[in-house]
Parts: C-alpha cells; sequence; structure tokens
C-alpha cells in the first residue's frame, strides 16, 4: 500500500534522557558515515543516483557491513546519498562547487516506510538498533494547528 506524503511537518521533541539520546547520536554517526562513505562511491563509480540502481549497489553491502542496524537507516542512506550527488552534478554542470565532492554534515534521519516508527499524537516511536526509542513532542503552534484541524497520518 502506497502513502502519499502531502505535507511535511518539522516537530520539535522534549528533553530526551541520556539513553534515548545515546541512541539517536549512534544511528547519527551511523548515517552520517554511511551516506559520506556511499557518496564517494557514487561519485568514483559514475553511478546513476536512481533509488534502484543504489539499493543494488549498496543494500547488502552495507546490512552485511552493519547487521544491527534496521534496514531503514541504510535504505534512507542511499535515498539521501543520491540526492546530494544528484544535486552535486547538477550544480558541478553549472560550475557552482568549488569542492569535488559534497559532504554530509547536517544529519536528518529519514524513515522511508510506516513500518519502523509510530505516531500517537503525544510521541513518536522510532525503531532502533536498540529498540524502539519513544521521542516526547513539544507542541507547537503548526503542530497543534495540524493536529486538530483535519491533519492526518
Amino acid at each position: 500500500m502506497l502513502k502519499t506524503l502531502k505535507r511535511t511537518v518539522r516537530l520539535e521533541s522534549d528533553s530526551l534522557n541520556k539513553w534515548k539520546y545515546h541512541v539517536l547520536r549512534e544511528i547519527e554517526e551511523y548515517q552520517r558515515n554511511i551516506v559520506n562513505e556511499m557518496i564517494g562511491i557514487i561519485l568514483s563509480e559514475g553511478l546513476p543516483t536512481t533509488r534502484k540502481k543504489l539499493h543494488e549497489r549498496f543494500y547488502s553491502y552495507y546490512k552485511e557491513k552493519y547487521p544491527f542496524l534496521p534496514s531503514r537507516v541504510i535504505e534512507g542512506s542511499y535515498i539521501i546519498a543520491g540526492r546530494i550527488v544528484k544535486s552535486f552534478r547538477e550544480r558541478r554542470k553549472k560550475g557552482l562547487t568549488r569542492k569535488e565532492k559534497p559532504e554530509y554534515k547536517k544529519v536528518v534521519i529519514t524513515i522511508p516506510n510506516t513500518v519502523n516508527w509510530k505516531f500517537n499524537k503525544v510521541s513518536v516511536s522510532v525503531l532502533t538498533h536498540k529498540g524502539w526509542v519513544e521521542i516526547p513532542l513539544k507542541f507547537t503552534k503548526q503542530f497543534i494547528h495540524y493536529l486538530y484541524e483535519g491533519w492526518r497520518v
């Protein structure tokens, strides 16, 4: 069953305890390293940035290398790497880049499917390599607006 994302809302979390923070930082570090490694490989091998080709090239390799990571981290990593490389190639053609390759610094953890997360209006639970981590949400004006005026997840 395919779902269409109609709107993205940035949510802020309440403070996390030490364990939750540590687990999410680990995922962030793994994803940063994987994406930067993928960017280098895509550029050096001249791979196309289609999701199918990137999946064929990277999924089994990184699943063997990091068997403890949920598959969505690897899937999200090659999706992000593909977007970054595609944008970099377009900018390089226009002469807008000064670097030889892009670098992934600001980590955004993407969750490509709905199996690995749960939303219950006060928190989001995310599946990590250490189990489910519940992230309590801070109620912002935008969040309340969408939540109580017809926003559906």
